[in-house]
């Protein structure tokens, strides 16, 4: 590990004594490591992973002088490891234009890090650039702007966000994101008596471009419109706007007369005044201070480019001789083709009618499709491809053959060679034809997830039902209420997880669902369900490990172990394993900090952790007792141990569970929060706040909200808007506008100025009205944010909420 560091002052120098970090050394150090063979993954994971930066450099030509009486906030997006792939960043203390400062050298600083004063957020690395490098497509005269109008209409930010992106598919998205839609930019300016809000959409098609990773674009600003954000970034509006744009009526009265432009602005200033008179009324003014928009200044950069450079190898000539050499020894062979119903010879002309047709390919099966693979096939695969499901089998085959099995028949390679046409068919067409991959997950079934996963049980039942009874045929909506039913009354929960059964009898969760709680009252009556888990899940070991511990619990031991052995042999051939995501707004996500399941661990931590997430516990004891026959006491045992007496409702047990389990292995934080989460169950306030000090970093959503009340006051609201980061929901939205209602009634005896206190006091209502707002958008069901939305706002303004929360679709 190699980490390099430019040498800082500790105490930073007088401006005559101030000296260019260029001149200061460079601190090299070199470190090594000694690595644990189970964190390979891990390494492997953050060596391959990209990353993405944003840089927001300034705002010029802004509609009204800088100010510091009001607030300049800008907003993006930024890609995150979760289920919406992107989330809101935020530059916030935009500034007036230093004396010094130049927008195409300087050093920029970390915008989640700033501080005032600090130098730990400057960059090491400085950007610098050429006015010819910035991207220019709406042709802004920024020779102009930059050298001759003066700052006053100037807001600079030079700081930047820089999100790491784990995984390859995600790196697809954004690539099909990028070539779809633009990326979205707001500037707000808040003040006390209104303000101005302002969008912009950054084209980075740029980056899709081969060895592309940086660009540098100047943008254009316009006013606020929602529709017009959907239709080019395909999101809504990132934060909530200010006042309505201004409107020219008349330019010597009216509503809003466009403000003087600058005196050295002589042809800006005639244009303005051309293009006033002939505005038609109630028609938008422009951006800027004069007639035209105003623009930023933004970079985008990427650790590797989204498409790398293909150099193809160099064949050298004496090469290529030899091949032909070799080629002309041979049989002529016959290169027409002779595909079925195909009566073009020429292979190039075959492939480009196939190309044709491509391109008009609406949907499988449609006649093109036929066209399409007439043209380039003679056996009856064609015709077996018509169904989805030899699609699928046609693309399974593909990627799992081994080439020496079908180079010695000619008609089985000709099959294979069908078969994965289908699979670049199935490709192309996904690319080609939109898909809607915003709302993938039902806005409903997300607010009962969010309320199952805070233990708002009776809430998440609640819109569970309403889910089932809106859509009484999807059979995971029965399941996953079965599933939270299990601890409010268990004969419901039978019934609904029955309804499940009858309405998808094959789904591997629904039938592992099912074995398990007939296992708790008759292990004989559940046999037949897990045998349906080896009949049609026959690669998803974990369900065969789990199906092992049935039958030892059933002291069919040979039969355990028989399965067992079928277990080692698929993991040999390393065949395709079902996978169940556990992650954040998915149904198995669940409330506490998850085990940390490392590669080469034993499989039955995996299967004991998704038995718990099931409220499966008889069977998740029975594999931790088969785990101690295996291996050695680790945290993670303790944890699923301790969550075992948990879910029982045994707190006593499973605190004593976690402190064995504290005592070998020193302090563990998932460890940790479930033993403040068990000692707040039993009431023991002050032992909770104890364990959650010591805890360090929760993950899960559930456990930060916990930690709250017992950690650092100043930092709460930073945590909060690190936490809607990540796992946005209404509970996290709902709990930062009651830090900011705390804000809002701070005690008026303390000693600050009138105009200070008023000014701040009404920037936390707007905040914790707008977080509300946010919260009701995730859950309309929200009740606390409602009160707190109904508190802070005048009457009228609670009937106009309630219209908008009725005819806006929930996200």
């Amino acid at each position: 590990m190699c980490i390099r560091k430019r040498l800082e002052p500790m105490v930073p120098p007088a401006t005559l004594n101030a000296k260019s970090w260029d001149t200061l050394p460079l601190l090299t150090m070199e470190l090594v490591l000694e690595r644990d063979p189970l964190n390979r993954a891990h390494q492997m994971m953050l060596q391959n992973a990209n990353w993405m930066k944003i840089t927001l450099i300034g705002s010029y030509n802004m509609f009204i002088p800088f100010e510091k009486e009001y607030l300049y906030t800008a907003a993006t997006k930024s890609p995150l490891y979760c289920e919406a792939k992107t989330g809101i960043v935020t530059f916030s203390q935009g500034s007036r234009e230093p004396r010094r400062f130049k927008c195409m050298d300087f050093y920029s600083k970390w915008e989640s890090l700033r501080a005032t004063g600090e130098l730990f957020t400057h960059s090491d690395v400085k950007l610098q650039c050429k006015l010819k490098d910035i991207v220019n497509e709406d042709n802004i005269d920024l020779p102009y702007y930059l050298n001759q109008i003066l700052p006053y209409h100037t807001a600079v930010w030079g700081s930047f966000h820089r999100t790491l992106m784990l995984l390859d598919d995600y790196e697809q998205w954004l690539w099909r994101h990028l070539r779809n839609y633009k990326w979205p930019l707001e500037i707000h300016i808040y003040g006390e008596t209104g303000g101005y809000s302002f969008m912009a959409f950054i084209n980075l098609f740029q980056l899709l471009f081969p060895g592309e990773h940086t660009v540098r674009i100047a943008v254009p600003l316009k006013w606020v419109d929602g529709m017009t954000m959907m239709k080019e970034c395909g999101c809504e509006l990132l934060l909530t706007p200010n006042e309505k744009p201004p409107v020219i009526t008349d330019v010597t009265g009216g509503q809003t007369p466009p403000p003087k432009a600058s005196k050295s602005s002589r042809g800006a200033t005639e244009s303005m005044a051309t293009s006033a008179t002939t505005l038609s009324p109630n028609q938008y003014r422009p951006t800027g201070s004069d007639a035209n928009d105003a623009f930023v200044f933004v970079e985008v950069q990427f650790g590797r480019p989204l498409k790398a450079i293909f150099k193809p190898p160099k064949i050298l000539k004496e090469e290529i001789t030899a091949m032909l050499t070799e080629m002309e020894l041979e049989a002529p062979r016959h290169r027409g083709c002779t595909g079925r119903g195909q009566l073009e010879k020429d292979w190039q002309k075959t492939i480009r009618a196939a190309a044709n047709a491509l391109r008009k390919v609406p949907y499988y099966g449609a006649t093109e499709f036929c066209t399409f693979n007439r043209q380039l096939s003679e056996t009856r695969t064609r015709v077996e491809l018509t169904t989805s499901c030899w699609q699928n089998a046609a693309i399974y085959i593909n990627n799992n053959f081994i080439v020496k099995q079908y180079l010695d028949s000619d008609e089985m390679f000709e099959e294979l060679v069908m078969m994965a046409h289908a699979c670049l068919m199935r490709s192309a067409a996904a690319m080609l034809i939109k898909s809607n991959i915003w709302n993938d997950i039902d806005p409903g079934l997300r607010a009962a997830r969010h309320a199952r996963l805070v233990q708002d049980t009776t809430h998440a039942v609640e819109l569970y039902l309403q889910l089932v009874g809106e859509k009484p045929k999807y059979a995971h909506y029965w399941r996953e209420l079965s599933t939270c039913l299990k601890y409010v009354y268990k004969d419901w929960a039978i019934v609904c997880l029955n309804k499940a059964v009858v309405l998808d009898p094959r789904s591997p969760l629904t039938l592992l669902s099912k074995g398990a709680m007939l296992f708790e009252e008759d292990p004989t009556a559940a046999e037949p369900f897990f045998f349906a888990l080896l009949e049609f899940s026959p690669y998803w070991t974990i369900a065969w490990v789990i199906t092992s511990v049935y039958f030892y619990e059933r002291e069919l031991y040979h039969l355990a172990d028989t399965i067992m052995k079928y277990v080692d042999k698929i993991r040999g051939e390393q065949h395709h394993d079902t996978y169940y995501s556990r992650s954040w707004e998915r149904e198995l996500g669940d409330w506490w900090d998850s085990t940390p399941l490392l590669p080469g661990m034993s499989l039955y931590y995996e299967a004991a952790d998704l038995l718990l997430r099931l409220r499966a516990v008889p069977l998740a004891e029975a594999c931790l007792a088969r785990l101690l026959s295996v291996t050695v006491e680790t945290t993670a045992y303790y944890h699923l141990v301790g969550l075992c007496c948990r879910l029982r409702g045994q707190y006593k047990e499973a605190i004593c569970h976690l402190t064995v389990g504290l005592d070998k292995f020193g302090e563990i934080n998932y460890l940790r929060s479930l033993e403040a989460e068990c000692q707040h169950r039993l009431g023991n306030n002050k032992k909770a706040i104890a364990s959650f000090s010591k805890v360090g970093t929760c993950v899960s959503s559930f456990s930060i909200l916990m930690s709250l009340s017992c950690g650092d006051k100043t930092k709460t609201r930073g945590i909060l808007l690190e936490l809607i980061r990540r796992q946005a929901s209404a509970y996290a939205w709902t709990a930062l506008a009651n830090d900011w209602v705390k804000t809002h009634n701070t005690n008026p005896n303390e000693e600050v100025e009138e105009g200070v206190r008023n000014t701040d006091q009404t920037n936390a209502k707007a905040c914790a009205i707008a977080c509300a707002v946010q919260a009701i958008k995730i859950d309309r069901r929200a009740g606390r944010a409602w009160a707190i939305l109904g508190k802070l706002v005048k009457p009228s303004a609670r009937r106009l909420h309630c219209l908008q929360m009725a005819n806006s679709v929930i996200v």
